[in-house]
């Protein structure tokens, strides 16, 4: 999946960790930034992390 990709596919949506196992319960954000290097996530309590695409669905 190459950047323009990943921007159209999470750019300013919520999305969901689930991780490597695919696991729906955990924590939901908004995606604060789209690189090259995986997508930046906000979450509820205004903390913020980077995921790799695979780890992360739209909600």
């Amino acid at each position: 999946m190459d950047l323009q990709d990943m921007k159209a596919k999470f750019a300013g949506k919520r999305v969901q960790f689930v991780g490597m196992m695919g696991n729906t319960a955990g924590p939901r954000g908004k995606v604060w930034r789209v690189t090259k290097w995986g997508v930046w996530v906000t979450f509820e309590d205004g903390h913020r992390e980077q995921f790799h695409p695979e780890d992360i669905r739209t909600v």
